[in-house]
């Protein structure tokens, strides 16, 4: 699986909104932070907002009553393994790209694998995931936006994982992301969309009809 970093969330994540207000509180306790990934969740907004959206998510999926066992293991297990992955963003030359990068991706991971995560989407701030075809890409997209203080989008198609923020547009709603191989966008514009990757350069997009 090819994940791409995103070096412009950074810039994103440098400085909330000027007059948005948010509860810096994430969802654990700050008292008990552990690392610095964890302490800079505590002392950044946005990234605080990223932690209880993911609570929320997961506590959904978790207390499913109809997920058996085995399913449920495996969901706890996953989510142990993401937050150690996510605390050893501590390596990264951007940190809190990194972790926000982690968040977008295991939202998207939780939404398309457990269907009771998507079931209160008036509470948080995730929607998705919402299926897009690309003319001249094989594969279909899988979309999951996160609409926070500061926006994201994953992307996931083939064996490519994206996470993008979003950027001034003049019009819908464009994400952004700088990779080792070069500039990633994707821009909406009600059911239409363009995707640009260095590998496909910009294609035509339709949000797939569901059902």
């Amino acid at each position: 699986m090819t994940r791409i970093p995103t070096s412009l969330i950074f810039a994103a994540l440098a400085a909330t909104a000027p007059g948005v207000a948010l509860a810096a509180d994430p969802a654990f306790d700050c008292s008990k932070a552990d690392g610095s990934v964890e302490e800079m969740i505590c002392n950044n907004d946005v990234l605080a907002e990223l932690d209880r959206e993911m609570a929320r998510l997961y506590g959904l999926a978790v207390n499913d009553p109809n997920l058996g066992a085995d399913r449920m293991n495996e969901l706890k297990a996953m989510q142990r393994g993401w937050i150690k992955g996510r605390n050893d963003c501590w390596k990264a030359d951007d940190m809190a790209g990194c972790v926000a990068e982690n968040y977008a991706m295991r939202m998207h991971e939780l939404r398309m694998g457990y269907a009771n995560a998507r079931s209160d989407d008036a509470a948080g701030i995730t929607i998705g995931p919402l299926a897009y075809v690309c003319g001249g890409l094989n594969a279909g997209i899988s979309a999951v936006f996160v609409n926070g203080a500061e926006g994201l989008v994953s992307l996931k198609w083939s064996d490519k994982d994206v996470a993008l923020t979003q950027a001034i547009s003049g019009s819908g709603a464009r994400y952004e992301g700088e990779s080792f191989d070069g500039a990633y966008e994707f821009w909406t514009k009600g059911r239409e969309a363009l995707l640009t990757t260095p590998e496909t350069g910009q294609l035509n997009c339709m949000e797939d009809e569901i059902g």
